[in-house]
């Protein structure tokens, strides 16, 4: 699989590979192939515990392909919650970098989904577009400073 993930992204400057968490086999090609690891981990204790298989599986990639990046990005987030300010407080034991962008729980997401639009395509997408222009400019630094060999991409893990 990371073959053809390779060779399809070949005729593309970014290309995003969405994999199931507990597929092994197909995580690990998608790891594998991948510059950029965006972890999604929600507030939750029970997220950041299904998140360790994932992680154990960046970091055993990280000894074959040095320069591969991560980090979490808190999604589904609900509002000024507590436990929504927490979950970077848990997340932060794993050693894995956190992104600085949210994105937070909308209904957006879901409708536009149903009726097979992206968030960009959906009327009422704005502030969910929005989150998703922010997440992808600072992955684009991380990948773009460690091709330049910044010290921004080190610091992203």
């Amino acid at each position: 699989m990371a073959r053809d993930a390779l060779t399809m992204a070949a005729d593309y400057t970014h290309t995003v590979i969405d994999g199931p968490p507990h597929a092994e086999e197909i995580a690990r090609s998608c790891i594998i192939a991948s510059d950029f690891v965006a972890l999604p981990i929600e507030p939750s204790g029970l997220s950041t515990w299904a998140s360790d298989l994932t992680v154990k599986q960046v970091r055993e990639a990280q000894e074959y392909k040095e320069t591969l990046r991560c980090g979490f990005v808190v999604s589904r987030k609900i509002g000024n919650t507590v436990i929504g300010r927490e979950i970077r407080n848990l997340a932060a034991n794993s050693g894995i970098p956190i992104l600085n962008s949210e994105i937070e729980q909308r209904v957006a997401f879901a409708e536009s989904l149903t009726m097979g639009q992206t968030i960009f395509e959906w009327p009422s997408g704005g502030a969910a577009s929005r989150e998703i222009e922010i997440l992808t400019k600072e992955i684009e630094s991380h990948v773009e400073e460690d091709l330049r060999g910044g010290s921004k991409a080190k610091a992203a893990n």
